[in-house]
């Protein structure tokens, strides 16, 4: 009989290493387009490293879901964790910009296997307002990853951004816990008898949750991405208050999917939706009109509390809508719209900041959101007045 304890410790662990994963580095980029100056494009070249893993978690993801419903779900993870080891600390160890950035594609291999093993596992080995409970769990422990791993590597940056790659290395660790604490879930013949009653066609409303996936991740990764370029032109920014800065967002997102289950308790999913998006327009808005480092931080931790409600309760809605036969393949597309959200976020975002420059393209995007709210609100409507 394995420890139960041991699975939801080693389960949340792992999720750590997911979604915030790409944004560790994110203190070092000032650092490394300093480092390879002389590189034409150097910028633009160090952004891809956040935004290429998220291209080839994006095109992997589907296939990664489909290998956990044919070979098993811990296989799986162990493959991904090894690459996640391998690649992810390939930058401290690689001498050139160009294999570190083949490394950081590489490293997008690990991320999509751990995101949908641990996501999938999830729904497996949880039912009910367990499962609930701990997806907000499972919220918290990605943004507290993201929290300690990113304000590690701000600290590190400041003696050698090479460092910051090493923090990795912590899925070491985990490879290690998961032959102890994991097992292959057993299937549940009862709910598969339930699907098969019920009609094993997936509902339309999955393109739904892949959408809200999308804009959720192309609107909060704006920060990683953009915001150590926003600081860079105030005044004794170093690397450690960099890391400060970015590991304020999943403070936030951490407490607010701490509480997730509090408030699905209370709402429907494209409520939560409708309310997540409020916190995340007025949290950019201040961003963008931030005139010092602790009125930046302050936007930043209120779209963090926005970010900590979406991103459970997205995994949670997939994991509700399909049928347990293809759970692991819908959660692998639900990966991948979430990590496309990543890498276009850059591409959507920089002609509207080359157009309004980098301050009020966040105070665009929060004005884009205020209106998704909206929209939302109008959807919850409709969809209740088809489903009367």
């Amino acid at each position: 009989m394995r420890n139960t304890r041991l699975l939801e410790i080693t389960l949340l662990l792992a999720s750590m290493l997911t979604i915030l994963a790409n944004a560790i580095i994110a203190p070092s980029l000032p650092l490394i387009s300093a480092t390879f100056s002389d590189v034409p494009k150097v910028e633009i070249l160090t952004k891809l490293m956040l935004t290429l893993p998220a291209l080839t978690i994006a095109i992997v993801a589907p296939l990664a879901g489909r290998l956990l419903d044919k070979i098993g779900r811990i296989k799986v993870l162990y493959i991904s964790l090894f690459i996640y080891l391998l690649a992810g600390t390939s930058g401290f160890w690689l001498a050139d910009l160009f294999s570190i950035i083949v490394g950081r594609v590489v490293f997008g291999l690990g991320v999509a296997g751990i995101m949908t093993v641990t996501t999938t596992l999830v729904g497996d080995y949880f039912v009910g307002a367990r499962r609930e409970h701990f997806m907000g769990l499972q919220g918290a422990f990605v943004a507290l990853g993201g929290l300690i791993f990113i304000t590690a590597a701000g600290v590190l940056s400041d003696i050698s951004w090479r460092l910051a790659f090493l923090i990795y290395a912590f899925s070491a660790f985990v490879l290690i816990l998961v032959p102890f604490a994991l097992h292959e879930p057993k299937v549940d013949h009862e709910e598969i008898k339930t699907a098969t009653k019920n009609g094993q066609s997936v509902p339309s409303l999955v393109w739904l949750v892949f959408i809200s996936a999308f804009i959720t991740t192309v609107s909060f990764y704006m920060i990683p991405v953009q915001l150590p370029f926003f600081l860079q032109k105030m005044e004794g920014i170093n690397g450690n208050k960099m890391g400060l800065a970015l590991g304020s967002l999943p403070f936030a997102q951490a407490i607010a999917s701490f509480f997730y289950k509090k408030v699905k308790a209370k709402l429907d999913f494209v409520s939560i939706y409708t309310l997540g998006f409020i916190p995340m327009a007025i949290g950019f808005s201040v961003i963008g009109f931030s005139q010092t480092y602790w009125q930046a931080i302050a936007g930043v931790l209120i779209t963090g509390l926005g970010v900590g409600l979406l991103i459970p309760n997205g995994n949670l809605w997939m994991i509700n809508l399909v049928p347990i036969q293809v759970r692991g393949k819908y959660v692998g597309f639900l990966t991948t719209a979430t990590f496309l959200g990543m890498f276009f976020s850059p591409i959507i975002i920089q002609p509207v900041q080359n157009r309004v420059g980098l301050n009020s393209s966040f105070v665009v995007l929060g004005i884009t959101l205020a209106v998704l709210s909206v929209v939302y609100f109008i959807l919850r409507q409709r969809l209740n007045q088809i489903s009367n």
